[in-house]
């Protein structure tokens, strides 16, 4: 028969066991520090890249309109909005930062939709055209992101506009178009050509190469 094993010594009521002690320290440090980390992740210069947008941008802002709205694009070789006084449009950008469209300089509005192809391939080529300083001097140029929805696809139009680098002003369109409608916009992308004093000299739709634009804006100035 076995001998019966030696009875243990009781441990003494009021001391913890050190190697349990030892793993509570261990732990909370481990804690600890995670928990440091992720403030530095989230709070440091260098945002995180899959960060949510921030909470304070809308993509639909109120539009205020003065004036008389331009026709319609109908694709045909003379415009009638050519020579006519364009509306004065006064809005925000997505973080509500004012934005406006009135005389002072001449300015190219760029009217874009988030889902749009064209406008998803000619964003990219109107930065490069501006890094390259080719953009006409004196020239203001100011987007107008409308046509905005969150059942399509590359919603939302901020940052979208944001991760291609767009550099100018940039006005969000009420959820009713009404920036969109007063400068008679028909198609995506349309280019909107004014003057100093807030008069139509071109207007374009669809895709356009920089050289293109360029010479339109040089001639519409008579350069």
């Amino acid at each position: 028969m076995a001998s019966p094993s030696p009875k243990m010594p009781a441990r003494k009521k009021g001391k913890k066991n050190p190697t349990t002690t030892l793993w509570i320290i261990i732990s909370a440090l481990l804690v600890a520090v995670v928990g440091i980390a992720a403030v530095i992740a989230f709070t440091g210069d260098n945002k995180p890249i899959t960060a949510a947008p921030s909470a304070d941008l809308e993509q639909y802002r109120p539009v205020t309109v003065t004036g008389v709205p331009l026709a319609p694009m109908d694709g045909s070789a003379t415009d009638p909005a050519v020579g006519t006084q364009a509306p004065e449009i006064v809005g925000a950008s997505f973080d509500g930062t004012p934005v406006s469209i009135k005389p002072g300089a001449p300015t190219l509005v760029v009217l874009l939709a988030h889902w749009c192809p064209h406008c998803q391939r000619e964003v990219p080529r109107l930065v490069d055209w501006n890094k390259a300083g080719k953009l006409p001097a004196g020239v203001n140029v100011v987007g107008i992101a409308t046509g905005t929805s969150p059942d399509k696809p590359n919603f939302p139009p901020s940052s979208w506009l944001s991760t291609e680098g767009w550099p100018w002003p940039v006005l969000a369109d009420s959820g009713t178009r009404v920036a969109a409608d007063a400068l008679g916009l028909t198609g995506f992308p349309t280019f909107v050509f004014l003057d100093a004093q807030g008069k139509v000299l071109f207007r374009t739709s669809g895709e356009v190469e920089m050289t293109t634009l360029s010479g339109m804006i040089a001639k519409s100035m008579g350069a």
